[in-house]
């Protein structure tokens, strides 16, 4: 038998068997970072990018440029949309470049072009566009000294506080929302007793009129593009800020003891109402000013003169609310009641100060209230005897020179006669002084030329008056002989080409000789318009019609020429208020234009007439902040529009719904004392249906019985936002 080992059991301490090993754990990688945007370089190449500025890893190594499109946490959609707007901005530099070397002279296109030739190889196209476009707009700003601007401004409580310069604060309309609120809060008072002066021996209580200020509604906030024109205000003329009389204005007014304001807004009016109305002599005021004389300067004057100027300075809020709570209310009160003080005390200054008076209230749409402030200056000129050959010794004041009293007697009569027939063709009102000054026009044409030339445009003026209006002022149902305009036309334009180069408003493109230039051809409009009508009866005006209707449309044509150079090199932002009847003649001149164009065909881009008419439109919207008469005029325009059934851009309807509302309408109706008839279409056999003043009231009377219909007939108030007139005129 075999014998076996015996098995032994196995140790205890044996070590187990050793398991099988799991899969060792996978090390997880760390998320790749994702760029935003890839540098150009490895878009090209297909690489990586990593997204390092300013240099990529991979540009680093590979010693390659490295560019990117892309800023720093930009999105795609985020960048197409900044170099969207960023080629719509070049986009318009480039069109005014364009307008520039189209409309401008050409030793000033050729200046353009030298700087277009001397490109610095630092800049790049798109920097080097900007500073020509810049150039292009305020190149005046660019070749004058500075000035150091003033760093207090007024506020309505009366104390200073700390303004931005005053360079950001011109380049901005207003920094204020509450400056672009249209509402009007402001009672009706149709008498003159409040507004305009009191006649002789009578007294009023004087600045009832500006009491009801404090209702202003909520502000709104700044309007479309139709207002974002891209010129700033034309700054005060810093030559004037220099002039050491100028400092002495904070002795005449207790308004605003704020010296830099008062500089500021005596220089805006002497740049921009001063240079085409000439009121009076300059160094004669300032003179009289800073010595503390009262022969041709007076408080009176000065606080009309600061109140008239407030309309041309940005840094005066609310400008378009008339007698607001703002600066020129205070100097318009102060004025007022200086003027009912000074009741009997006939004088030069204060002749001045009701011409700037009546200005304040016309910007307001209150010239007919305003009316007697021009009568009254009449008055005075007659009973001072500024329309006699010479004055008696007893009127010049002591101490005062008598060529020097000489010179301001022809200043002040001649300012008058062209200030009132100006007014009487613009408002339809008989002229008041009917002939010329006896006395010779002062100045030469090297100092005060356009003054000169206005005067004698005014005399030719004179004679258009007496032809074209019937002894109430209004237009004659029967129009005057034709030979009779062609005498009027032939001498009003052997005027225009006598005038020297220097007043060429192409050539020399300023304010002043713009407004004179569109004033030139809204007279000839006036003398064709009586033969416009081409179902007339009257066998004159079918014989003269076409002729008539040439020479209207030529001038009509000039003048949106002009419109067109005003908003290529000045824009509309600050300009002369009294710009807004030739811009209503030319929008309304143009609008029967478009009209008669066949509508199939109509492309608005190449219709001229259109193109002007929107540039009216532009004007009107623009002016609409700084001056309120430009609101209602804008919307008459708009309703003929619409009357007509042209299409217009949504940025001008959009804009116009803020003065089609029930409470625009009603406090415009209140305000609102105007005879001004702005649509030149119509005829004259209802004259006085066609004033300002009741065609408002009438927009009114329209938005109250559709109010009334609406809650009669269903038996809830129609909110404002719905109340609106869209029925044409």
């Amino acid at each position: 038998m075999a014998t076996f080992r015996p098995l032994q059991p196995a140790p205890m301490d044996q070590e187990q068997a050793p398991q099988p090993q799991s899969r060792p754990l996978l090390t997880q990688k760390p998320k790749r970072t994702v760029t935003l945007g890839a540098c150009i370089a490895c878009r090209k190449r297909k690489s990586k990018c990593d997204g390092s500025r300013p240099v990529c890893t991979c540009c680093a190594q590979k010693d390659t440029e490295c560019i990117y499109e892309l800023g720093p946490n930009e999105k795609p959609s985020q960048a197409m949309k900044r170099k969207n707007e960023e080629m719509q901005g070049e986009l318009s530099n480039l069109r005014q470049l364009y307008d520039f070397l189209r409309l401008r002279p050409e030793q000033e296109a050729q200046e353009i072009l030298r700087r277009i030739r001397n490109n610095p190889s630092e800049t790049t196209p798109t920097q080097r566009i900007q500073e020509l476009a810049d150039f292009v707009r305020h190149g005046d700003l660019l070749i004058q000294p500075s000035f150091r601007p003033p760093t207090q401004h007024f506020s309505s409580s009366a104390n200073s506080v700390t303004l931005p310069p005053l360079r950001l604060a011109l380049d901005s309309p207003s920094s204020d929302p509450r400056a672009y609120s249209q509402s009007l809060p402001y009672p009706n008072i149709m008498s003159m007793g409040h507004d305009g002066p009191s006649p002789q021996r009578r007294r009023h209580a004087s600045d009832a009129d500006v009491s009801a200020s404090s209702d202003s509604p909520p502000s709104q906030s700044r309007p479309s593009p139709i207002e974002a024109i891209l010129h700033k205000p034309r700054p005060p003329n810093p030559h004037s800020l220099s002039d050491q009389r100028l400092a002495s204005v904070r002795k005449w007014t207790t308004v605003v003891h704020d010296d830099n304001l008062l500089c500021i807004l005596m220089s805006a009016w002497h740049s921009w109402e001063y240079k085409y109305h000439h009121f009076l002599d300059w160094d004669n005021l300032l003179d009289d000013m800073s010595t503390g004389q009262t022969n041709f300067c007076s408080s009176l004057l000065i606080n009309a003169i600061l109140a008239s100027g407030s309309f041309q300075s940005p840094l005066v809020r609310d400008r378009s609310k008339p007698f607001g709570d703002n600066v020129a209310t205070l100097f318009y009160k102060e004025a007022r009641r200086l003027w009912e003080l000074e009741e009997g005390q006939d004088s030069l200054p204060r002749l001045q100060a009701a011409l700037c008076l009546y200005m304040v209230l016309g910007k307001h749409g209150r010239d007919k209230v305003g009316h007697t402030f021009l009568v009254e200056a009449c008055r005075i000129a007659r009973d001072l005897g500024l329309f006699r050959v010479s004055s008696s010794s007893s009127q010049r004041p002591r101490r005062v020179p008598q060529d020097k009293w000489e010179k301001t007697r022809a200043v002040t009569a001649w300012a008058l006669f062209n200030f009132q027939l100006s007014m009487s063709l613009t408002y339809s009102f008989a002229p008041i002084i009917k002939s010329q000054p006896p006395l010779q026009i002062p100045y030469d044409d090297e100092t005060e030329a356009l003054f000169r030339y206005e005067c004698s445009r005014h005399i030719v003026l004179s004679d258009c008056a007496d032809t074209l209006m019937d002894q109430d002022g209004t237009r004659s149902d029967i129009p005057p002989k034709p030979e009779q305009i062609e005498v009027l036309y032939l001498r009003l334009k052997s005027w225009w080409e006598s005038r020297p180069d220097r007043l060429d408003p192409t050539k020399h493109p300023s304010p002043e000789n713009l407004l004179a230039a569109m004033q030139y051809n809204v007279a000839i409009t006036r003398l064709f318009q009586p033969f416009l009508d081409a179902g007339s009866s009257l066998e004159r005006v079918k014989q003269y019609h076409h002729r008539a209707r040439s020479m209207f449309a030529t001038s009509i044509k000039e003048l949106r020429r002009l419109m067109a150079l005003h908003e290529a090199t000045r824009g509309w932002s600050n300009t002369l208020p009294y710009v807004l009847h030739a811009i209503t003649v030319t929008g309304f001149g143009s609008l029967d234009e478009v009209a008669l164009e066949n509508r199939s065909r109509f492309i608005p881009e190449n219709s001229e007439a259109y193109q002007g008419l929107l540039t009216c439109l532009n004007a009107l919207g623009t002016m609409a902040n700084f001056v309120f008469y430009a609101q209602p005029l804008f919307r008459l325009l708009t309703q003929a529009c619409e009357t007509l059934d042209i299409w217009l851009p949504l940025d001008v309807t959009t804009f116009m719904d803020r003065y089609r509302t029930a409470e625009w309408t009603k406090k415009a109706a209140s305000v609102v004392s105007s005879q001004y008839m702005a649509d030149i279409r119509m005829p004259a056999t209802d004259s006085e249906g066609q004033r300002m003043d009741k065609i408002i009231s009438g927009w009114d009377e329209k938005m109250t019985l559709a109010a009334n219909a609406y809650a009669n007939g269903i038996g809830n108030t129609k909110s404002e936002a719905d109340c609106k007139v869209y029925d044409g005129l």
